[in-house]
């Protein structure tokens, strides 16, 4: 008798006791998120791919600055240039030594370049937004894993309150049947039956147990955290407003970034063709200078302007431009797919949403018709026309029904969270 008035007393008590728990929880879904964020490696890149632009973008300006460099050749040649003409009395013709040397100061300044420079800085910031949209990518990868984490460490926790529920409710049968047995009423086989159950709904207990740590530790491996059990999270809490189709993933903004690299790509093609004018210079000493017949050493200069233009190209930059428009119109099919994928799977999540919505319903209805079976149960007990175990079967029953509500509630509200993520707005 003593044993079944604590069966009853822990039933009695067993939402208060899952309420005194609730109080406990300090660890939330966006918690967990944000510190995996925090501490996933590839957010490093973020800052790397800042100070690689910082310094290519520095390096484009300089493109405008004076370049100078410093040249030397000593050299020996087989012949020189000769003058031919008689000899002149009187007059020595100078002979060029085959021995020349010389050392140059040479002076570029860049004065137009028809906007290569402006497109080599769009194309690098281009190049710079994919790096940080693929660490987006795999950033939001991460997020989904801790979300499918966090929804199965709280599912597991709902079906082991289920089990404990399973377990306390064949405690009582056993008992009840013990009792016949020992009255003839039962075979020994009958009471072995239910302890298999019962030692089948304790390994599962186990198994569910274990599973549970393994995914609370790789939590805790992700997020630095030290989450020991289920009860220490919070049940998120999410709210969908609208189910208008939209795409935010970062798979899709790539493609669009993608896209953007390939329309900086043909402004730089097409100002390969633009005319370049520099500014030269040069300033040396050697022997023979400028003056060929003066084979003293000496110094000289020279200044002017110099233009570049490709006239005529066999329509290379023609044919560039059509490769990237066919990569344009790939990417193009690219994002088409992905929305088409997306749109599949939003049908998937909504009807999902709407199945778990109710089942709720459902619940309600369940646990409300099992209350009143309970309060009959418990007006029996009073009388004396049922066993302490019989009403704490049916008592074990709401308590069942309550665990798959809420199961459902978690249910519901991770098929939200799914259809979050799909959209991208994770």
């Amino acid at each position: 008798m003593n044993k079944t008035i604590f069966y009853i007393v822990l039933i009695l008590f067993f939402p208060a006791i899952l309420s005194a728990q609730e109080k406990q929880p300090k660890f939330s879904l966006q918690q967990c998120l944000q510190e995996a964020v925090k501490h996933f490696p590839t957010q490093k890149q973020l800052q790397l791919n800042q100070s690689k632009y910082a310094l290519e973008e520095n390096n484009i300006k300089k493109s405008y600055l004076p370049q100078l460099n410093l040249n030397g050749q000593a050299s020996y040649q087989s012949d020189v240039t000769k003058v031919p003409a008689p000899p002149i009395p009187g007059f020595d013709m100078p002979v060029i030594s085959k021995d020349w040397y010389k050392i140059n100061f040479d002076l570029n300044q860049l004065i137009w370049d028809g906007g290569l420079t402006k497109n080599q800085k769009e194309l690098q910031t281009a190049d710079y937004k994919l790096s940080d949209q693929q660490v987006k990518v795999k950033t939001f990868e991460l997020k989904q894993q801790v979300n499918i984490l966090y929804f199965n460490i709280l599912f597991l926790q709902t079906n082991l309150d289920a089990l404990h529920v399973l377990v306390s409710d064949l405690n009582g049968r056993i008992k009840d049947a013990e009792t016949a047995l020992r009255n003839g009423t039962l075979l020994p086989s009958d009471v072995d039956a239910l302890k298999v159950n019962q030692k089948m709904a304790e390994q599962q207990i186990i198994e569910k147990t274990e599973d549970q740590k393994g995914l609370i530790g790789s939590m805790n491996q992700l997020t630095h955290l030290k989450i020991t059990s289920a009860k220490e999270m919070l049940l998120p809490r999410v709210n969908i407003t609208s189910y208008t189709f939209v795409n935010n993933r970062p798979e899709y903004k790539m493609l669009d970034l993608q896209k953007s690299k390939l329309t900086a790509l043909e402004k730089m093609t097409t100002v390969k063709r633009m005319p370049v004018f520099k500014f030269f210079g040069q300033a040396g000493y050697g022997r023979p200078g400028y003056d060929m017949l003066n084979n003293n050493f000496d110094t000289y200069y020279m200044a002017g302007v110099r233009l570049h233009w490709n006239i005529f190209d066999w329509n290379h930059v023609k044919h560039e431009k059509q490769i990237l428009s066919i990569q344009s119109d790939i990417i193009q099919t690219e994002q088409e797919t992905l929305n088409q994928s997306l749109r599949v799977e939003l049908e998937k999540q909504r009807s999902g949403i709407q199945k778990f919505e109710k089942l709720i319903k459902t619940d309600k209805d369940i646990l409300q018709l099992q209350k009143s079976v309970v309060e009959a149960a418990n007006n029996k007990l009073k009388n004396g026309t049922i066993t302490a175990t019989s009403y704490l079967i049916e008592l074990n029953k709401e308590v069942r029904a309550q665990l798959s509500m809420q199961a459902h509630k978690l249910q519901l509200l991770f098929a939200k969270y799914q259809y979050l993520t799909a959209i991208g707005n994770l």
